[in-house]
């Protein structure tokens, strides 16, 4: 049983809260005599209302009831918000962290760096090395020995201008003193094999930005085992008015996505969807497998949108540029895409590596 004077002040609040009278002398009028109240008057009752509740909220009888239990598991929890956990971080081991992407158009090179932990992410002044050994082998025989190139980025190359060679496999091993050894094996696969490349204007039409349109047609034959190709569309044009300049300054077009035999990113490709392409949705960069026409022909037909800003450039080409990709190359590209997608929410995926004792990317490509 509550205290009585608990019990006749509970009704007296919830009735003048919950506007069951139109003052707070009614509220009183069951306990009392009230006579019409002034503000002076509304202000001492409330007092002497919260006088009497606070008195017998510590009566020694106050435990059994219900608001005092609320209270105290509240204060229990608020106490437990406020504790502070330590964690000490066990010691961290660094790993090799290498980066090489390589062609039979470029000579042999490879980015190296080590890893480092969470709390040292603001000063990655450290994290390129310069003392590291990297090796490339070829069955096993040393075909070329990459040496720092004297920067601070971590770029290692061949000195004697060593390039790879298509459709042979190569095994990268880096060392580094302090570090575990890495290594990793990918090659460059064949040269993609484009039999005729085309290029069409379309009809103009009308649009406040675009003035033309241009459809790139193309037919790729299809190299043995499975491939991965990519292929992009470029404007090009020389970087100044001298007729024989060398330099051109290159600008990348979009694609109009309207076909489910090539993808807009490296995700896609590797877990294809049986869709139709969005409506207008564009690209910068094509991808394709041959899991469906392996060893056959394939005709393509890209439409590209010319912005009028690039309609008066002289001698302005449209470059179609095809890439023969290596399955890790494909896998690292995905990887990244993932990455860059994602939201914060759910478990992130981990960056791809074929580096046995190290992380980063061996992968070959072909032009």
């Amino acid at each position: 049983m509550g205290h009585p004077h608990y019990r006749s002040l509970i009704p007296m609040l919830l009735q003048f809260l919950h506007g069951g009278s139109s003052s707070p002398a009614q509220t009183l009028a069951n306990g009392r005599q009230s006579s019409l109240l002034r503000s002076p008057d509304f202000v001492r009752i409330v007092g002497h209302i919260w006088t009497r509740l606070t008195q017998n909220l510590w009566r020694p009888r106050l435990p059994h009831y219900p608001v005092i239990k609320i209270l105290t598991a509240c204060i229990l929890l608020l106490s437990a918000c406020e504790t502070t956990i330590e964690i000490d971080p066990p010691d961290y081991d660094p790993e090799l962290n290498i980066t090489s992407n390589f062609t039979p158009d470029s000579i042999w090179a490879a980015r190296v760096a080590k890893t480092i932990p969470i709390g040292e992410l603001g000063d990655t002044t450290s994290v390129f090395l310069d003392d590291a050994t990297v090796t490339i082998y070829r069955d096993d025989v040393l075909v070329a020995r990459l040496t720092h190139d004297g920067g601070e980025d971590g770029w290692y190359e061949s000195p004697r201008m060593r390039t790879p060679r298509t459709n042979t496999p190569y095994r990268m091993v880096v060392e580094a003193p302090g570090m575990p050894s890495a290594s990793a094996i990918s090659m460059a696969p064949l040269p993609p094999n484009i039999l005729t490349a085309e290029v069409t204007q379309l009809d103009t039409f009308s649009s406040s930005m675009l003035d033309s349109q241009y459809l790139v047609s193309f037919s790729l034959a299809d190299n043995p085992r499975l491939n991965y190709y990519s292929f992009s569309i470029f404007l090009a044009f020389p970087a100044d008015e001298s007729p024989t300049s060398s330099e051109f300054t290159v600008h990348e077009l979009a694609m109009i996505h309207n076909s489910q035999r090539w993808y807009c990113s490296f995700s896609d490709v590797l877990n294809p969807i049986d869709s139709s392409p969005a409506e207008d949705e564009f690209c910068t960069i094509g991808i394709l497998s041959d899991r469906s026409s392996d060893g056959q022909v394939q005709d393509f037909d890209i439409t590209v949108d010319l912005f009028s800003d690039f309609e008066d450039e002289l001698d302005a080409n449209l470059v179609l540029f095809v890439m023969a990709l290596s399955p890790e190359y494909v896998e690292h590209r995905s990887a990244i895409e993932e990455h860059e997608n994602f939201d914060g929410f759910g478990q992130p995926a981990n960056l791809y590596t074929n580096f046995e004792g190290g992380r980063g990317i061996f992968a070959g490509y072909s032009t």
